[in-house]
């Protein structure tokens, strides 16, 4: 815990890590609750929408957020601040387009969709794409507090929307569950343009170079920024395609339990990319055999606990096989070690063998979860990132080692 404190550092970013805790404690009560109410086969159609919604934004728009996040702030121009929301915009509709195509696939293998629903995956999948860009312009710009108070100020709004509209009684239950993530989305986006603009001179002359230099820069970060975010929803979407309908609902309900411990590594993840961002240096960090078994065993104590209130809270329907958690546990802890090790990697020069690494995640991270899925059932695909995050780690660490001979 001391080396993650002395990555920590300062009040802000302490700041950041706990108001990270308390929006992923709130986010995972509010998941909990819409899953209680919606039953297996509509929490699974709800699951495959969202999945599908966050895979399409990651893979859109992660490469020009991550090209502006990396850049020290005052290098990056105003035009490119607000040629990047112009961007996040075009991004988000076409976002929405291809999730309604999304589901429209779905709706033909799985189950029939009404078209109300079609309607509501297009808004939301739109809103929740500028929900996600606008807040790395907020990090981008070094309004590190703001974004961390928006962020939690937008689960709270999800939370009490909900309650109003399941109270009402006046739309379905997973209408009323989208709307309250649309009303939350529509806010805090808003919110979050206006203090940009306000603080940026919005030249429509330079508008479009802007755009063509934040898509230029890129180039170079989009694999790694699709890769990080990608291969933590496919595993549901693969499994919303392959398996029966209900497998997926019981799938996300046990990952979303055990990846709230994930918020610690993806903020400490963040705040070395904006340390990176000031120019300060990054310094690796390396678990211990003692860490590593600590974080096996409170891994194995998480899943019994996971399953146990899934069981007292759900019902013996939704319990999973204990090894499906634990191999989930164990994919949790090496992805935190890989996404630390590729961020050092990234912060000292490594950008091309970075490319590299991410593209072989993707691919690997599709085709053995695919695989995994077809042959072994839901265990699969928990087993192949195991196996991925592994082997993947130990490239990374013998491309930092080349880097620290040269220098």
């Amino acid at each position: 815990m001391s080396r993650l404190g002395n990555l920590i550092g300062g009040s802000a970013s302490r700041w950041f890590i706990s108001t990270r805790g308390v929006s992923s404690t709130l986010a995972l009560l509010l998941a909990l609750s819409y899953t209680k109410i919606l039953g297996v086969d509509k929490r699974s159609i709800l699951a495959f929408i969202m999945v599908s919604a966050l895979i399409l934004t990651i893979t859109l728009t992660s490469g020009i957020s991550l090209a502006l996040r990396n850049k020290p702030k005052p290098e990056i121009k105003d035009e490119e601040f607000i040629g990047y929301l112009v961007l996040i915009l075009i991004l988000s509709i076409c976002a929405g387009v291809f999730n309604c195509l999304l589901l429209l696939v779905y709706s033909h293998l799985k189950s029939d969709i009404p078209a109300p629903i079609f309607v509501v995956c297009f808004v939301y999948t739109v809103l929740a794409c500028g929900n996600l860009g606008s807040q790395d312009a907020l990090l981008a710009a070094g309004n590190v507090k703001i974004a961390t108070i928006f962020d939690l100020i937008t689960i709270l709004i999800q939370i009490l929307t909900l309650i109003f509209f399941v109270n009402i009684a006046q739309t379905s239950l997973m209408v009323s569950v989208f709307i309250a993530f649309i009303f939350s989305y529509s806010l805090v986006s808003f919110a979050s343009v206006a203090i940009i603009l306000n603080n940026f001179l919005v030249d429509k002359s330079l508008l479009k170079s802007g755009m063509r230099s934040i898509l230029t820069q890129s180039k170079k970060q989009h694999l790694f920024g699709i890769a990080n975010g990608l291969v933590d929803r496919i595993d549901r979407f693969l499994v919303g395609l392959i398996l029966p309908i209900s497998f997926l609902a019981k799938f996300a309900l046990l990952t979303s339990i055990i990846s709230f411990a994930r918020f610690l590594p993806d903020s400490a993840v963040k705040i070395t990319l904006l340390k990176h961002h000031r120019g300060e240096q990054v310094k690796a960090i390396n678990y211990s055999a003692q860490q590593l078994t600590f974080m096996s065993i409170a891994g194995i104590v998480l899943v019994i606990a996971s399953q146990s209130f899934i069981y007292l809270a759900f019902g013996s329907t939704w319990i999973l096989p204990i090894y499906v958690g634990v191999l989930l546990v164990g994919q949790e802890i090496l992805r935190g070690n890989y996404q630390l090790k590729a961020v050092k990697l990234l912060a000292i020069g490594g950008t091309h063998e970075m490319s590299r690494i991410s593209g072989s995640l993707i691919l690997l991270s599709i085709f053995l979860i695919t695989i995994g899925v077809a042959t072994f059932g839901l265990w699969g695909a928990p087993l192949a990132m195991v196996m991925v995050y592994s082997i993947l780690t130990l490239v990374i660490e013998r491309e930092l080692k080349k880097y620290q001979n040269v220098n």
